[in-house]
């Protein structure tokens, strides 16, 4: 669905005028990043170079066997909703024929010991050139009878390499039936051979805290992806900034700040300093984002899920669900959703979907129903969004691959693999009116579905559209290796939400970097400025117009004509000429509501 929106990427100077300028509210905390001690760029809860699945899995100094009681482990407990958790890591260049030999040692201490049905242990994959499964082995050798208080070996091997091998998998791994698991289990010093010779995992002792995840350390408010960190080598408001690129090829820091909804305008600032020492070279570049996710206060999403491994192959079967819209929805994503994990194999084909409102009866609202149109590949399919948890495309579409359903045309959108993964688009509904959804699903007999793995529909509800994002690349949100060095260049983005639309925003410094590039830059004294909900200056988001505020006033004060802005000068700044001076404080002043 796409919406109509009204968005300019432009210079502070000369925005809107002095007479629509009503309200100027901050959406961003901590935006000079002078709270937090820092540095962001390590979750000492993540294990590095190891990826980790589910939910409650943790680097631990609570136990480890190596270095003896004195270093850490991956520890691991269920939850209530899934049904298993862990982390797991690839090893490269393994051969047809070669022998793999893999351990690692268990620990549950007596004090939160497994119970009820978990269990948990090893599992070693191999896998092909495309990271497909081959052969897998596993081995559980703890579970509530286990021993308390004890390290136990888990091993697999010697295993032979299997025809078509290229890589193996190993991953520690706890499961459970869901709802019915208690305690914790640990896992440390493990190991993988090839044909005997040294260990090949990386950081098997889980020693090393990881920068892959996102790490809510360091920076109060933000949250960092890949490499970041909090800095005093320069900043441009107080004594500390956000270090950006220092190895990743993305990495930034991200605020969710508040939901805005139509004709909310929103005007953005931060600056970039790009070192003469570290500059930024090639094709890298650096700039602010605007984000967009659906509301956080949505009604839950209405979803039927009952195809897995119990359906007959090559049979086409009806999904659908019916449902009503919620009040104050304005639009349905509408999803074909396949749901797979490390038990999961073979694939799902969708076909003729559809969605039907009471209100136009008979119309079939989506489009590309039957997914014809498209290039295919990455995002291929006319009309859908594809989504994939594994961060690579798991739903595709797919011709002549399958005989498709009468008036389905020659192609499909087929889902596989070890993630959640689908497709979806979003269509207009009114509240309180019938919506039924339906498509049909087939799972092939050359790759059947096996495993735990579903399918089915789900609709999630949407408090108005959802806009693009704004992305970096534009001439004022963005700067380049030809950017001036060892300066404080601003970067602006000013939005107005379009039409039907309502979304959380968020503000994202983002470095992009090309490959083997090098360059960091520095950003500092974020703000964004609602200027349309606060009659008044409200500095520091809280709803009024106080002497918190009045206080930020007098710092930001310069006089007429007196610019650069200081930091958080564009709350104070009514009259849209670069300065705070005494026709902004005529503004301000008769909006005061309380000390």
């Amino acid at each position: 669905m796409s919406f109509a929106k009204s968005a300019t990427l432009v210079i502070i100077a000369g925005l809107t005028t002095p007479a629509t300028l009503i309200a100027r509210q901050n959406i961003v905390k901590n935006g000079s990043l002078e709270l937090g001690g820092g540095p962001g760029a390590v979750d000492p809860m993540v294990a590095a170079e190891w990826t980790e699945f589910g939910v409650n899995v943790e680097r631990s100094a609570a136990f480890s066997l190596v270095p003896p009681d004195e270093g850490h482990a991956l520890k691991v407990f269920g939850d209530g909703d899934n049904n298993a958790a862990g982390a797991s890591q690839q090893v490269a260049d393994v051969l047809p024929g070669q022998t793999i030999v893999a351990t690692v040692w268990l620990y549950s201490p007596a004090d939160d010991k497994l119970r009820a049905s978990g269990e948990a242990g090893l599992v070693l994959e191999f896998l092909d050139f495309f990271g497909g499964t081959i052969a897998l082995h596993e081995t559980y050798v703890m579970d509530a009878s286990a021993p308390a208080d004890t390290w136990i070996l888990a091993q697999l091997g010697p295993l032979t390499a299997p025809e078509d091998t290229t890589q193996v998998r190993v991953a520690c791994r706890l499961q459970w039936v869901p709802g019915d698991v208690l305690g914790a289990a640990y896992w440390d010093d493990a190991q993988l051979t090839v044909d005997g010779g040294p260990n090949l995992l990386l950081n098997g002792d889980f020693e090393t805290a990881g920068t892959s995840g996102h790490s809510p350390f360091g920076i109060d408010d933000w949250l960092g992806f890949e490499d970041q960190e909090k800095s005093a080598d320069v900043a441009e408001h107080g004594v500390a900034s956000v270090k950006l690129g220092t190895g990743a090829a993305y990495s930034g820091l991200w605020q969710n700040m508040a939901v805005l909804s139509e004709g909310d305008h929103v005007r953005m600032l931060a600056y970039a300093w790009n070192p003469s020492d570290d500059p930024l070279t090639g094709s890298s570049r650096v700039g602010i984002k605007l984000e967009f996710d659906p509301n956080v206060d949505v009604p839950p999403p209405v979803e039927y899920i009952p195809f897995d491994e119990t359906v007959a192959p090559d049979e086409w079967v009806l999904v659908e669900l019916d449902t009503e819209v919620p009040l104050d929805i304005s639009f349905a994503r509408i999803v074909c959703i396949y749901i797979g994990d490390e038990q999961t194999t073979g694939a799902v084909h969708f076909d003729l979907a559809r969605a039907e409102r009471d209100s136009v009866p008979g119309d079939n609202q989506l489009l590309n129903a039957s997914f014809e149109t498209g290039p295919g590949g990455y995002q291929g399919l006319d009309d859908w969004t594809e989504f994939s948890s594994s961060g690579v495309s798991q739903a595709q579409k797919s011709c002549f691959e399958v005989t498709t359903p009468p008036g389905g045309g020659i192609c499909t959108m087929r889902a596989a693999g070890e993630a959640v993964a689908g497709v979806f688009q979003d269509i207009p509904v009114v509240p309180g009116e019938g919506l039924h959804v339906e498509a049909l699903l087939m799972t092939p007999g050359f790759e059947p579905l096996t495993g735990t793995g579903r399918a089915g529909m789900k609709v999630e509800w949407v408090v108005g559209g959802v806009p693009d994002d704004i992305d970096i690349g534009g001439a004022d949100n963005t700067i380049d290796a030809d950017a001036p060095r060892d300066t404080w260049i601003p970067l602006t983005i000013d939005y107005v939400m379009p039409s039907e639309s309502s979304a959380l925003a968020r503000f994202v410094n983002i470095i992009e970097k090309g490959t083997g590039l090098t360059g960091t830059v520095y950003m500092d004294s974020c703000e964004a400025v609602l200027l349309n909900r606060f009659d008044g200056a409200d500095v520091d988001g809280d709803d009024d117009e106080d002497l918190r505020d009045f206080a930020w006033f007098q710092y930001c004060f310069s006089g007429s004509g007196g610019s650069p802005l200081k930091y958080n000068g564009i709350v104070f700044d009514a009259d849209d000429d670069e300065d705070v001076d005494f026709a902004d404080f005529e503004y301000f002043a008769p909006r005061m509501t309380g000390p």
